[in-house]
């Protein structure tokens, strides 16, 4: 590769991205690339800034597009995206950025545009991949300006910014998005707050925050940059002090915030909250993409208000389109004032607050799905809480597209001056906001590679990993400790190894390693032992098996002592390493940590959940496993004959416990023997029958214990083989067993069942177990679900209308329809015009009929609010549900979770997650007491 010639930094921002760049040698001052894109399909524009939008064009538009020769990929980026959102927001990705740090969701996995119904699964694109193509459109701009010249983009020295409180997995994700998009390696990252910061020492003297000192005075400042744009607020502190070797003061980033999804996105939402609220009807009855055009008409109004000063009474109109031959048709409009926006402005979003303010956290679980937006909106208790006991503020630099509007930065500097007892700080001023934090990249990169001063910033998060009690010791059941790893401040290479306390590794087997971080242990040094506490943050857990070169052992006591080494690379990634401290053994481990998608319940939260072991003792085990094998082995002569019922009443009396009580564990303990018995259905029609009935018994719901997958694998190995008694008999079985284990399914092997079958749910003749089968394979494509609902819907009313049995269709369209599926996401639940097409077959019917009492559970799960405007079935049909299932004697207190949004419970999830993995950690001997 040839010699850099220029620094490049990138701003991916969530609303609006840049490039810069500056040339390595010299001082000149950074220049910002000018990025061409569509302004519109006929016109093309140069514009510094790239809105972070991503538009799939329809079949004409597209091939339009081609006519032009635009060398436009699938996605189109930029400005045109950004306009599309208004027309057809159902084909277009934004706030992917956002997406990287939300660790409930599957940052790899596509499902952007977020909620779509417009586009095909396959169509759709995952958060790591989104950015991937903003920056390779970037990186394709530069080149077509630069390449020629002798200089490729592959060439240079890059820095990418990200939020100051990225923590290590979306630091991680947003170097794999830049992989992804063809950059070379050796990105580096940077505070996007430090590159703001950069960008103003470009073009000012830091010594001009001592002005109006008196002489002698040279006591350190401290400098806080706020930065507020489309999807997060950041703040960091920064401390000056004057420099013995030159005028230039040595700085040093001293603090950051923990992440905030707070910004310019949530703005945007409030604004269309109070443009809904002036419609006839009020609030909740605007959704899908009806509430997309809504929410992106309020963007623009909010850049068009705030943008420039106007009358408190100057008025504004929404417009809010229609929702075609639905309840809700008829296009409306809302109209709002000058004085009403900057007042939500202000006091929803910056209100005047105490210097104790907390923000407000929910009780209870939070949302599942959607973006995790900060549960309190109001930016300055957050600052007031970032504040909290750190030094005083003498200057602020503002950064970030929401704190443009002057009466937000006045209402900012008065509050900070109000919290320090009157001192008001200095406010620091760049010359273009928009572009700042891309200039101070640029400006970082040559600073490095001139090996000139800059702003030292170790590590902004202390890490921490989880420590259980030793699995001999009799604390077992004492809740872990945190072992600090990395200390906030860790210069970039700077290894820590930590050999005291003592640890030990679990291994040959699946363990879990839980990791935590924190901005406020900043006190805390490698090997330290702390307690948790509310400023300590999960991270992704990971799983893994440490393997040994001696042949694997089940056993669950077996471990090595080691000792941990960690540090931040030059990229500014986390490393951590478990190493081997038994001299017999020379071994390391590397953790790398699952980036993808957790469930909040299991296992990572502070309260870990104890590991839990089958609820039998070991020689009742054996022995019902010999049992199992015994029924199934190919005897000498004739077949022994068997049935389920005469199988399980053998179990229970050697495992000592009803069925009913068989933990987890006991189940999964008990399928190797079934598993290796594979063969024995071949025995006799009641052999295959037994067999499939324990099979769906031992392994539903077909995942949330530790190795399930492979256990799936297995099972789907008797799919593969077939029936060996082919019937109506085994056929119901084979329905009953799929659906008790459909949870563990992947996608393929649902689809792979349902089509196996369709033909027989088109023809109208579906058996009732094919039926409540099809209901549970909750991974089908959408359009395959919306065939089953519509004929689903048909079959129910038909028959409800005959009198005849159709509980099967009504439990089926329960799953379907449900808003809160229990093993996908949300990317899989359907159209709420589903939910109203169901209500309108079937709400003539008797609710309290007894063969009717299934539509009731339908409907608590069909117009469930999950708090998402794209699921969330509108407020005036939810009410009428409602009201017909309270006058069908549904009490309240369930219809409840119909008219508002209530957070999902644990308790709500019908799952095996509490049987945890074991932790991958434990001590190693007597440690020392545990730190506050």
């Amino acid at each position: 590769m040839a010699s850099a010639r220029y620094s490049i930094g990138i701003d991916l921002g969530t609303t609006n991205s840049a490039l810069a760049f500056a040339p390595l040698v010299g001082n000149a001052k950074p220049e910002v690339l000018l990025v061409p894109q569509w302004e519109s399909l006929s016109a093309l524009a140069e514009q510094p800034t790239l809105p972070s939008f991503l538009y799939l064009p329809e079949e004409a538009v597209a091939a339009q597009l081609r006519t032009r020769n635009s060398g436009a990929g699938e996605w189109i980026v930029g400005r045109l995206a950004r306009n599309r959102m208004a027309e057809t927001p159902g084909r277009v990705v934004h706030s992917a950025k956002s997406w990287l740090c939300h660790h409930a969701a599957d940052r790899s996995a596509s499902f952007l545009p977020w909620g779509s119904t417009d586009l095909a699964a396959e169509q759709k694109i995952s958060p790591v991949r989104a950015s991937a193509l903003i920056l390779n459109y970037l990186r394709g701009s530069w080149d077509n300006r630069f390449a020629a010249a002798g200089h490729p983009f592959d060439d240079q020295n890059i820095t990418v910014t990200v939020p100051a409180s990225f923590d290590a997995a979306a630091q991680r994700l947003t170097i794999a998005a830049a992989e992804e998009a063809g950059f070379p390696s050796g990105v580096r990252l940077l505070e996007e707050p430090q590159a703001a910061f950069y960008s103003w020492l470009e073009d000012n003297n830091a010594n001009v925050i001592w002005q109006g000192a008196e002489d002698g005075d040279v006591a350190p400042r401290h400098v806080l940059v706020v930065d507020i744009g489309g999807g997060t607020s950041d703040f960091s502190l920064f401390e000056l002090r004057p420099s013995a070797g030159g005028p230039i003061p040595d700085i040093s980033r001293v603090a950051v915030s923990d992440h905030i999804l707070l910004g310019g996105d949530n703005i945007d939402l409030a604004l269309a909250h109070l443009a809904e609220s002036s419609l006839p009807g009020g609030r909740g009855q605007v959704s899908g993409a009806q509430w997309d055009r809504l929410v992106s008409a309020c963007r623009d109004l909010k850049e068009t208000v705030l943008s420039r000063d106007g009358a408190p009474d100057e008025r504004f109109v929404v417009a809010v389109a229609g929702r075609g031959a639905s309840m809700m048709a008829g296009a409306q409009s809302a109209t709002l004032t000058r004085s009403g926006i900057e007042r939500l402005l202000l006091d929803g979003f910056f209100p005047a607050c105490d210097p104790a303010a907390r923000p407000h956290r929910l009780q209870g679980a939070l949302q599942e799905w959607g973006l995790p937006y900060a549960s309190d909106s109001a930016v300055t208790r957050h600052l007031a809480d970032f504040l909290r006991e750190r030094p005083r503020v003498d200057a602020i630099l503002f950064n970030g597209g929401s704190v443009g509007p002057a009466i937000v930065r006045q209402r900012i500097r008065e509050q900070v001056g109000a919290w320090q007892n009157g001192q008001v700080p200095l406010v620091l001023e760049n010359a273009d906001p928009a572009l700042a934090v891309a200039r101070g990249a640029a400006r970082y990169g040559a600073l490095l590679h001139r090996h000139a001063r800059h702003i030292g910033a170790g590590a902004a998060h202390a890490v921490f990993l989880e420590v259980h009690s030793h699995p001999a010791d009799a604390m077992e059941d004492q809740p872990p400790a945190l072992v600090c790893v990395l200390p906030h401040g860790a210069l970039p290479e700077e290894p820590f190894e930590i050999a005291e306390p003592p640890l030990a590794l679990r291994t040959d087997q699946l363990v879990r390693f839980q990791a935590f971080s924190s901005t406020r242990r900043d006190r805390s040094h490698a090997g330290d032992i702390v307690a948790s506490d509310a400023d300590l943050h999960a991270l992704p857990p990971l799983q893994t098996i440490a393997r040994t070169d001696e042949t694997p052992r089940d056993d669950a006591s077996r471990t090595v002592p080691v000792r941990l080494v960690a540090k931040m690379n030059a990229l500014g990634l986390l490393q951590i390493s478990v190493v081997s401290a038994d001299p017999a053994l020379a071994r390391s481990w590397p953790l790398e940590f699952d980036l993808r998608a957790h469930d909040p319940g299991a296992g990572t939260s502070r309260k870990s959940v104890a590991t839990v072991a089958p609820n039998a003792a070991t020689q009742a085990i054996d022995a019902a496993r010999n049992r199992i094998g015994g029924a199934f082995a190919r005897p000498g002569s004739k077949p022994v004959k068997t049935s389920s019922g005469v199988l399980f009443k053998g179990l229970e009396q050697i495992l000592g416990a009803p069925r009913s009580t068989w933990n987890a564990p006991l189940l999964r303990a008990l399928w190797p023997a079934l598993d290796e018995r594979r063969d024995g259905r071949g025995l006799s029609a009641d052999h295959e029958e037994a067999w499939l009935i324990l099979a769906g018994f031992l392994l539903r719901p077909g995942f949330g214990v530790a190795g399930d997958d492979l256990r799936m694998d297995a099972l789907w190995r008797a799919h593969d083989a077939g029936a060996r008694f082919p019937g109506r008999r085994i056929k119901t079985q084979e329905y009953l067993l799929w659906r008790r284990v459909a949870g563990g399914l992947t996608q393929e092997r649902q689809a792979k069942l349902l089509s196996e079958e369709i033909e027989k749910i088109r023809a109208g003749k579906p058996s009732p177990e094919l039926v409540r089968l099809a209901g549970s394979l909750e991974l089908l494509p959408i359009d395959t679900k919306a065939e089953l609902i519509t004929l689903f819907i048909d079959h129910a009313a038909a028959l409800a209308e005959e009198k005849r049995d159709c509980a099967p269709y009504l439990a089926s369209l329960g799953h379907l329809l449900n808003r809160a599926p229990l093993h996908a996401g949300p990317e899989m639940v359907v159209s709420p015009d589903f939910v109203d097409q169901a209500y309108a077959a079937l709400r003539n019917l008797d609710w309290t009929r007894p063969d009717l009492l299934e539509v009731q559970t339908l409907f608590l799960r069909a117009a469930r609010v999950v708090g998402d405007r794209r699921l969330d079935v509108p407020k005036p049909l939810r009410n009428l549900i409602a009201g017909k299932l309270e006058k069908s004697g549904v009490p309240p207190l369930r219809t409840a979770k119909i008219r508002e949004f209530m957070p999902i419970q644990r308790s709500d999830r019908v799952s095996m997650y509490d049987e945890a993995l074991p932790p991958g950690l434990v001590f190693g001997a007597a440690h020392a007491d545990v730190e506050a």
